[in-house]
């Protein structure tokens, strides 16, 4: 390759990128570094080179950014799970914002700076999340990878789950026999819900130990569950989540946000954002509904609402949520399928109110297919609101809303996930008129 680099640059730090890299420059290309900060000076072993930029690997900080920090954990930068606790929390959801406000311009041709509020500290920056996976090393010790590599990192501690993680739940887990994979959740009360998977021999052995040492009947403090690829073997399945006022069963095959304090904040804010924008009633959407967390948030706002997801894990819970929900009892009704199918079926495309309706969005980080955002358009309700976590796909979901009729009137970003270069965003988009569906 012509204009090659030396294996070793000296690079300066620009910015932060999707993804969480720093973002310097080096004979014109664009250089990405991880574990870098705004200001840094640093040198770097290149890794790849492309045409257009260089990924390279940090080997020595030359001369920190103002915004740099000791790390908070002792497995940061070997462990890959955190992006970004070298930077100062405050400069972390700054920076956020900034990448949210590039993606918008850049992929939606969209400019949201005068629009844009949060994100806020909620809740705390540290014990926040209620889900993790690990993996197991040839040694036997659970982790995580390493960045940008197969490599399991073993864990003594992490300092993103509460602290019973730490001093009493892994402790424990240890002594079980060795799983391949392990799933922990916990709910806001200090409970938690373990699965775990591996070759089927192994769960004899397994309900072998735990008989051994359970006590009062109950494996370990805390523990509410215990699974085995999938299959109950002690407890329960589920946890229930308490949020907003609600209570939602999630069972262990659903997907659940991972900080409950800033969950509760995006729904606070999108009560908000209705009631200043219409009044009571009409019909609500709520599309990737999975366990019901707007169904049953909003239920008392709309006359009625449609649920709908593909996965039947989720469907089930919010089925057994809405049936267990005075408000939402009776006026929600849960649809399995895609988006582009349910709108188009005579079940949900026939219903009175969509002209005014509202509808709320919250698909995978991939974001939404082409045929699902043509059938959200084409029953055009007045307002949607969409609710994602990864900046890139949701500027280029919302430029295709805009083009078929919408404008963007409010985006909130939220850090679900301090530590991390995840982001979490809301926008509210409301119908232009004159762009009334036919």
């Amino acid at each position: 390759m012509k204009n090659d680099v030396p294996e070793i640059i000296e690079v300066e730090i620009e910015k932060l990128v999707t993804g969480g890299a720093g973002l310097g420059r080096v004979e014109g290309r664009a250089v990405f570094v991880h574990g870098t900060v705004p200001g840094d000076r640093v040198r770097a072993a290149v890794r790849l080179q492309k045409p257009k930029f260089i990924a390279a690997d940090l080997v020595e900080v030359v001369e920190p950014g103002p915004d740099r920090r000791p790390p908070p954990c002792p497995h940061f930068g070997d462990c890959g799970g955190c992006d970004l606790q070298h930077l100062e929390p405050a400069r972390q959801r700054a920076l956020k914002t900034d990448i949210l406000v590039d993606c918008f311009a850049r992929i939606g041709k969209l400019a949201i700076i005068d629009l844009i509020s949060g994100p806020d500290a909620i809740g705390g920056d540290l014990r926040y999340r209620n889900k993790i996976r690990l993996l197991a090393s040839p040694t036997g010790h659970y982790g995580l990878l390493r960045r940008g590599t197969h490599e399991i990192v073993p864990l003594a501690s992490c300092a993103l789950l509460p602290e019973q993680f730490d001093e009493t739940i892994l402790p424990w887990i240890r002594t079980l026999p060795p799983a391949e994979q392990l799933v922990l959740q916990f709910d806001d009360r200090g409970n938690w819900l373990l699965s775990m998977f591996g070759p089927p021999n192994r769960l004899r052995v397994l309900k072998k130990i735990l008989a051994s040492f359970t006590q009062d009947g109950v494996p370990a403090p805390g523990c509410r569950g215990l699974l085995f690829n999938n299959l109950p073997i002690w407890g329960h399945d589920y946890l229930v989540m308490r949020l907003a006022g609600k209570r939602y069963r999630v069972s262990a095959r659903s997907f659940f946000q991972g900080n409950l304090a800033v969950t509760e904040a995006a729904v606070t804010t999108v009560r908000e954002w209705l009631a200043e924008v219409r009044s009571p009633g009409g019909l609500l959407a709520d599309l990737c509904c999975g366990v019901g967390l707007f169904s049953l948030a909003l239920a008392d706002r709309f006359d009625e609402v449609i649920a709908v997801d593909t996965d039947p894990h989720a469907i089930r819970d919010a089925r057994n949520n809405i049936e267990r929900d005075r408000e939402a009892r009776g006026k929600v009704t849960a649809f399995k399928g895609p988006i582009g199918v349910i709108l188009r079926g005579p079940d949900v495309a026939e219903r009175d109110g969509w002209r005014e309706g509202c509808c709320v969005l919250d698909p995978p980080r991939t974001g939404l297919d082409k045929r699902d955002l043509d059938a959200v358009l084409g029953r055009a309700p007045r307002h949607i609101v969409y609710m994602s976590c990864d900046p890139a796909t949701l500027a280029r979901d919302t430029a295709i809303l805009v083009a078929g009729g919408y404008a963007v009137d409010r985006v909130r970003a939220f850090d679900m996930f301090p530590q991390t270069a995840h982001l979490e965003s809301l926008v509210l988009l409301t119908r232009a008129e004159g762009n009334e569906p036919s």
